[in-house]
């Protein structure tokens, strides 16, 4: 079920298939499109049995249709599921066939929806979407895991005579797995596991790694798609299906294997990734200058400083880049050997490099780690200085990738005033700091944490970011009491 908005027109052409466009001038902020999802479910990977009813970890089966697992809190499930294995065309299959193949679960959930006449039309948008199955065929990697985890169970278990109608085959089942990947985001659970839910046209709008819009999941998986900047009429509506804070070339291979697409957005036809330099290089040659990608001609970085024009070749950049991103995998945790990956790469790579960011990220997330757990009995004022570093150095990529409003920007905004604010406050406590720059600083986490909540205030409620507007809203009004009493010094 979706709901559009009005200034919204739904169109066709050959390049981008169906999408949406702006039919009158939108603002940042606006409603474009709510929509639930066609189905959710756990991914082909995951073995946890979870509860077919409310998705938590299951324990026994339900007595019925003793197919689906349930939890200890819910007696029952979908109607029609449990009915087509209890008594309906589905009973002669065997019991275990979810115990034994759980991967087979968002493929079996969407072949039962489409026996549903008032299911059918949904489903039949997401069958509209074509698939070039000979793109897939070749590749180990996903291919071989629908056909292990998914298509071939099925096949075997019958239920492809028991769906006599859908004419179900190898290659059909196939292309509807291929189907559900490609129009399903990433939604968590209320444990905390990730799930795949499937939005038929949330999930389907034309990729740009510079989206103009914003998607957000509530805890019931309902997805709001609201504009991230101005509209006007005519301009195409845009999502990302990539990690901004991946270089060009990531992003790309990112979408190549979950998508089968190419970006040509302004970005990726962009050297210097919108200023950001992700992707750059420092120069062997010259002191100060940066090597960026060279596009559109030979693939080497090449320094920018028209004086130097060094060339770096392509596969000693991708030999260093593979060499860092395995020391990450490597590093485990460890925060001295993060802290010794940055200061090697740091002489090699832009201080904005995406590899960079990721070790930044890395070690800020283990120092806030440590602060937590000493918080209590020694806190840091080092550990916190470095994390309040680290978080800085975010968060003018995190604004420049994404523009307008950013979900990712206002996470690094509350990353960032964390820790600010707990320095500030044991700066002021050891008196490294008097009230007059104490209320000084309490002013700029002011900044910070209204800045934040700005960018939330489109956010569902009942969603994460819903929750950490509560958090930083709560966190602005303990600040600002100590403004009250500390400001007027």
């Amino acid at each position: 079920m979706q709901e559009y908005s009005e200034k919204l027109e739904d169109i066709y052409d050959e390049k981008l298939g169906r999408h949406l466009v702006a039919s009158l001038s939108i603002e940042p902020g606006e409603t474009l499109l709510e929509e639930q999802p066609l189905l959710v479910a756990p991914h082909w990977e995951c073995d946890r049995l979870k509860c077919a009813q409310c998705l938590q970890e299951s324990y026994v089966i339900c007595r019925r249709c003793q197919v689906y697992p349930l939890c200890m809190d819910c007696s029952e499930h979908d109607a029609f599921e449990c009915e087509f294995f209890a008594s309906g065309a589905g009973s002669g299959i065997g019991k275990d066939l979810l115990i034994k193949n759980y991967g087979i679960c968002a493929l079996l959930k969407l072949l039962l929806l489409l026996e549903q006449p008032d299911q059918r039309a949904q489903c039949q948008i997401l069958l509209e979407r074509p698939v070039k199955l000979e793109d897939y065929r070749n590749e180990d990697g996903v291919w071989q895991e629908h056909e292990e985890q998914v298509v071939r169970p099925i096949m075997d278990s019958g239920l492809a005579e028991a769906l006599p109608d859908q004419q179900l085959t190898s290659d059909a089942l196939h292309a509807h797995c291929i189907r559900i990947d490609c129009s399903a985001y990433e939604v968590t659970a209320r444990d905390g596991d990730t799930l795949k839910g499937v939005y038929v046209r949330g999930a389907n709008l034309p990729h740009s790694c510079v989206p103009n819009t914003v998607v957000a999941l509530d805890e019931q998986f309902n997805l709001k798609l609201y504009a991230a900047v101005p509209l006007e009429s005519g301009q195409v509506i845009f999502t990302s299906y990539a990690n901004p804070l991946m270089g060009t070339s990531q992003r790309q291979h990112q979408l190549r294997m979950t998508r089968h697409m190419e970006c040509a957005c302004v970005r990726c036809l962009d050297p210097t990734e919108l200023g950001t330099h992700m992707s750059s290089m420092k120069c062997r040659d010259c002191s100060d200058g940066y090597a960026v990608c060279d596009l559109r001609g030979t693939g080497n970085w090449r320094c920018l400083d028209v004086s130097c024009g060094a060339v770096i070749p392509a596969a000693d950049v991708h030999e260093l880049l593979a060499e860092v991103g395995g020391a990450l995998v490597d590093a485990k945790g460890e925060l001295s050997v993060y802290e010794s990956l940055l200061a090697q790469n740091k002489q090699l790579l832009h201080p904005n490099h995406f590899l960079l960011l990721d070790i930044k990220q890395n070690i800020a997330s283990i120092l806030r780690a440590a602060a937590l757990m000493n918080s209590l009995n020694d806190p840091c004022k080092k550990l916190l200085a470095r994390r309040v570093e680290l978080c800085g150095d975010l968060l003018p990529i995190c604004r420049a990738v994404i523009p307008g409003i950013s979900k990712l920007y206002a996470i690094a905004l509350f990353e960032y005033l964390l820790s600010f604010v707990e320095l500030t406050e044991l700066q002021f406590s050891e008196g490294d700091v008097d009230k007059k720059g104490y209320a000084a600083q309490l002013k700029r986490a002011q900044s910070v944490a209204k800045e934040a909540l700005d960018l939330l205030q489109f956010e569902p409620e009942n969603s994460a970011e819903g929750f950490l507007t509560e958090r930083i809203a709560m966190e602005l009004e303990r600040i600002e009491s100590d403004l009250m009493k500390y400001g007027k010094h």
